[in-house]
């Protein structure tokens, strides 16, 4: 049974559950965690944030005498008193897009299972499913493109072949805003991504995931994806030509060195150079049996030095969809401190809002705060990218997005 409790009332000893907030607001990492530490009750005195929650069987109760020595103040008023829930509902205080954002990937997460599995077993696609999974998610990204994107793009190793669809989805469909496309042309491109590896359904589930270096011949096996992706594709006259096209072709480089059909620039469709981004950019960026995920600026930052792969000018629109530093990334400041990239900046792509902090050894954060480059920007300033920092505090996106739901 969780309190809620004025944050001004909060003592060492209790066993803090969240803020009644965003997370973005306040100024701690962790959302749950017993309160002994007297930087960080001074740090929720002066948050701003009228209410919090604690769990009085984990740590100390409000009405404790150990939690409030004095039950009175100087004109003899009673204890504060306290409004016990089971759970805390969504409420105009707390940033419910996440909140969406992680039932929308949920909900897509299993009609992409589906997906898998209806291919597998050789039956007809469900385009009705999901072209209602793609509308779902365009209407989240161009309503709210930060916070969706962050959380579709979260996912462990074995997820990776079903939300890897639903991330290209959402980056396509961001990527085309980006470029000027209109709503139904956002929504084709889309659906190409989400469609974009349904071939890889016809490959053995130990070769997707083998841990180390493929051989010449297992990769010849993977590259069989686009082909065996469009020919199940192909069999179902309700899937539109554009969706088959990005599923044949999402490999292809501008240079003509891609595959299956070594095209050049030309020759590639719009929406095929838009997921041949976005496909190698969510795989760059997502744990694997066979590697680390990496620091999503280090990704960007080398995807931008491939000569010949990418369109150029396409390329460019995709960096000012994420930013310089997307949202995930660890960038190093100026004052030594680091910084956790939780939104873009539109007017200046390199001063983005940040959580900023410092940790020991022992991985233990302090010093936490919001930092807008642009708002204060004598404040602190970006020196590099913390790729290594990176590697090493990667849980931290997954931790502080989910800790943005509600508490239990």
């Amino acid at each position: 049974m969780l309190k809620k409790i004025k944050t001004e009332d909060l003592v060492l000893g209790m066993y803090f559950c969240g803020f009644e907030a965003a997370w973005l607001d306040h100024p701690f990492w962790k959302n749950k965690f017993l309160l002994k530490n007297e930087a960080d009750l001074k740090q929720a005195h002066a948050s701003g944030i009228a209410h919090c929650w604690i769990d009085p069987e984990r740590g100390l109760d409000v009405t404790e005498p150990a939690a409030q020595a004095d039950q009175t103040d100087d004109a003899g008023q009673a204890p504060v008193q306290v409004e016990p829930l089971a759970e805390l509902p969504p409420g105009p205080d707390i940033d419910t897009t996440l909140l969406d954002a992680m039932a929308l990937r949920e909900n897509a997460k299993k009609a992409t299972k589906a997906m898998f599995s209806e291919a597998r077993l050789g039956k007809a696609l469900d385009m009705e499913r999901c072209v209602s999974v793609v509308e779902e998610i365009t209407g989240a990204v161009l309503q709210s493109p930060n916070g969706t994107l962050s959380v579709l793009r979260l996912k462990l190793a074995d997820e990776y072949t079903y939300l890897h669809s639903v991330a290209v989805c959402a980056l396509m469909v961001a990527l085309g805003r980006t470029l000027g496309l209109d709503e139904k042309a956002c929504r084709e491109a889309g659906l190409g991504g989400f469609l974009h590896d349904v071939g890889k359904a016809f490959l053995s589930h130990e070769l997707l995931n083998k841990p180390g270096r493929l051989t010449e011949e297992e990769f010849t096996q993977i590259k069989k994806h686009p082909e065996l992706g469009y020919k199940y594709l192909s069999q179902d006259p309700n899937v539109p030509d554009y969706a088959r096209d990005v599923c044949l072709h999402h490999h292809e480089k501008m240079d003509g060195q891609g595959y299956p059909e070594s095209l050049r620039s030309g020759q590639i469709s719009l929406y095929a150079r838009m997921a041949a981004i976005c496909d190698v950019y969510d795989a760059l960026t997502s744990d694997r049996p066979y590697k680390r995920a990496w620091d999503p600026a280090e990704a960007i930052s080398s995807m931008a030095s491939w000569t010949g792969h990418f369109d150029r000018a396409m390329f460019l629109a995709f960096v000012k969809t994420l930013g310089i530093y997307p949202v995930g990334s660890i960038v190093k400041l100026e004052s030594g401190r680091s910084g956790f990239v939780i939104r873009q900046n539109a007017q200046d792509l390199t001063r983005p809002v940040l959580k900023v902090f410092r940790y020991n050894d022992d991985m233990e954060m302090s010093d936490t705060e919001i930092l807008d480059l642009m708002a204060t920007p004598d404040a602190d300033t970006i020196v590099a990218r913390g790729g290594e920092e990176w590697a090493r505090l990667s849980h931290l996106d997954t931790m502080q997005l989910l800790s943005t739901g509600t508490p239990d």
